[in-house]
């Protein structure tokens, strides 16, 4: 499965299977789709879609309800949820929308629908699929860390994930919380059923209810269709809420009685929908702390909190960052066509020695920003961000430190530069492919002044 994701991440376009058994519905779609810059499959039936999806990796899959053979409910179910579906109806109805996502379908739009909500929904849910594809690498640096720290912190998430209790997982912006959680779903029962996320701090508190909860037509002004909260489309699977700590304590004395009682009501509704499904949360904030001053319920956070993990910042296991490196090297020189095989010296010394304030992901970006501007095989320095680049990482370390020979190899090249350029500091930054800040950082610690 990694490697199908891995390789579905890699592909500059995305690969959509339109099933329906109404021609003019399909020829009218894989157009559209495809001068929007899809690549795009056709099937008329069910069957012929389990065969095309025996031999294609397809990204999405775009799937009518009711059709001869097999109906789009039952492929659902024959796929076990592992690609995103889209379902689509000209025959729409509150079961038939709770029975498919139940299934595990990600969204439902009704016949006729408008072209551009379709292009919306699938630019969502491939756009998050992408970034899943490339956490299932993260996730294999997960198994492979060479940090104990982070080896335990695995074992655990083993042992949890063999489980349905609610998890905690703490973590400064940027360490992996979602690629955690996302590891935890992987190795969980559950894994065939929907993967539902929130970002509490991504949406206004005041659409946050209506997006957990969904609501009636005609619940409030502007309420003109049913919606289907996102606490109903993980039934049966697993809710993610990233950011808990941003949730506000309205809000947050509604999901306790969600969690207590396993059930709610959509806005505008007194019907009580039961669910069933496991809830992992994330904060980057100190929810002890929260509780504390009361500005997060103590009672929501011992019933989210059976299960604690603490994700390390990167700093605190830089024994992993060639393993990244490598990691997102290979996945961004592929995204943008590069031939890019290596850092030269000075550039995986600054890596290695950034504290990385912004951990993976400011790893990961500053990778994607020196492949993007890289012209040649090797990513210097120059190609680096010049907060990085000119950062205490541009600094040479001590004498007898273990990377001395970086101190020695640097100096010679300084000083070839410097006499090339008789003595022009940026000339010689120019030909060393730094910037002149850089270079003056560097000139300063060996005492070069002179």
């Amino acid at each position: 499965m990694h490697e199908q994701l891995a390789s579905r991440a890699m592909r500059t376009k995305k690969h959509i299977l339109v099933v329906d058994d109404e021609e003019g519905m399909r020829f009218s779609l894989k157009s559209l789709l495809e001068l929007n810059g899809y690549d795009v499959s056709v099937a008329d039936s069910s069957k012929q879609a389990l065969a095309l999806l025996n031999d294609e990796l397809v990204d999405l899959i775009v799937c009518d309800v009711v059709m001869p053979d097999m109906s789009g409910l039952s492929f659902l179910t024959k796929i076990g949820g592992k690609l995103p579906v889209i379902m689509i109806t000209a025959f729409a109805s509150i079961e038939t929308a709770r029975k498919a996502f139940k299934l595990g379908a990600r969204d439902y739009l009704v016949k006729p629908f408008d072209f551009n909500e379709l292009l919306i929904v699938l630019r969502q849910y491939l756009q998050s699929y992408s970034e899943a594809a490339l956490s299932e690498g993260e996730g294999a640096i997960l198994l492979e860390s060479h940090n104990p720290d982070f080896q335990k912190l695995r074992r655990l998430a083993d042992k949890i994930s063999a489980t349905d209790i609610p998890a905690l997982i703490l973590g400064e912006s940027g360490t992996g919380k979602e690629v955690l959680a996302n590891y935890i779903y992987v190795h969980s029962a559950r894994s065939n059923r929907p993967f539902v996320k929130v970002n509490c701090a991504a949406i206004p508190d005041t659409l946050l209810e209506s997006e957990l909860f969904g609501y009636e037509k005609g619940a409030f002004t502007g309420a003109t269709d049913l919606k289907i909260g996102l606490l109903e489309k993980a039934n049966h699977g697993t809710f993610f809420l990233d950011e808990i700590g941003d949730m506000p304590l309205s809000l947050q004395a509604k999901l306790l009685r969600v969690l207590q009682n396993s059930g709610f009501s959509r806005l505008g509704s007194t019907r009580e929908i039961r669910i069933d499904c496991r809830i992992i949360a994330a904060s980057n904030q100190d929810l002890h702390q929260h509780v504390e001053k009361s500005l997060f319920r103590k009672d929501l956070y011992y019933r989210i909190n059976s299960a604690e993990l603490n994700l390390p910042p990167l700093r605190n296991r830089m024994e992993d960052i060639p393993d990244l490196i490598n990691l997102f090297l290979r996945f961004f020189c592929q995204k943008y066509g590069k031939k890019i095989t290596n850092l030269d010296d000075a550039a995986l010394w600054i890596f290695n020695s950034y504290t990385w304030p912004g951990n993976i992901r400011e790893l990961k970006n500053c990778l994607e920003r020196a492949v993007v501007v890289c012209e040649n095989s090797t990513i210097r320095v120059s190609d680096l961000p010049d907060s990085i680049a000119s950062s205490d990482a541009g600094s040479v370390p001590e004498e007898g430190s273990s990377q001395s020979y970086r101190r020695e190899y640097l100096m010679s090249a300084i000083v070839a530069a410097l006499r090339k350029t008789n003595g022009n500091k940026s000339a010689a930054a120019r030909i060393l492919k730094v910037t002149r800040r850089t270079l003056y950082n560097w000139i300063r610690d060996l005492n070069l002044d002179s």
